[in-house]
């Protein structure tokens, strides 16, 4: 598989070009210890029914308090995921609501989340940890007030991302391999 570089992207969508990475062999994954050139990451939102069943659902889309959902995760690397949310109130919570590991082409889905307390906009945030990095949560507030202060998606002079988003997923890339993050802002009512 060809490298990702400005060639590449601007030769396909980056929906077309994360599909490529996270559906990669694994023999296309950087050596162990190596550090990933580039990150990329499919993530959903499946609504799920009373029987169980798993529907993918927009974030466009008006959500209701006591709703059932999963996310759903593939990336182009094995990776440390994290979810934090952010609730109507405004607050961040230092601890992840789900914690968990992702491989190189395996979707990941998280167990049930459930929209539950008040009303309003809740603000998901998906991370994919950057390979070598401590202090995840100082380094999370750090993308997030940088996205908060103006700059579009976390971009700064040494983060470029690029996000598509569809009906019924979001695809990014970070073309330096430094981790992602994604916020999903979910609106629901009673």
């Amino acid at each position: 598989m060809a490298a990702v570089g400005p060639a590449a992207l601007a030769a396909g969508t980056t929906k077309d070009i994360v599909l490529d990475r996270v559906t990669a062999p694994a023999a296309a994954a950087p050596a162990a210890g190596a550090t990933a050139t580039s990150d990329a990451m499919a993530v959903s939102v499946l609504v799920e029914a009373a029987d169980g069943t798993l529907t993918p659902r927009g974030t466009d889309k008006m959500f209701h308090t006591g709703d059932r959902f999963r996310v759903k995760v593939l990336a182009s690397r094995d990776a440390k995921i994290a979810l934090y949310n952010t609730n109507p109130k405004g607050v961040l919570g230092k601890d992840p609501v789900w914690q968990g590991e992702v491989k190189l082409g395996q979707e990941t889905i998280t167990p049930r989340l459930r929209l539950d307390g008040n009303s309003g906009v809740d603000y998901l945030h998906i991370v994919m940890q950057p390979a070598k990095e401590e202090g995840i949560f100082a380094w999370l507030g750090n993308w997030l007030s940088r996205t908060k202060d103006g700059a579009k998606d976390g971009a700064t002079k040494d983060i470029s991302l690029d996000v598509q988003n569809t009906d019924s997923a979001t695809y990014l890339l970070n073309g330096k391999g430094q981790g992602l993050v994604t916020t999903m802002r979910i609106v629901h009512q009673r």
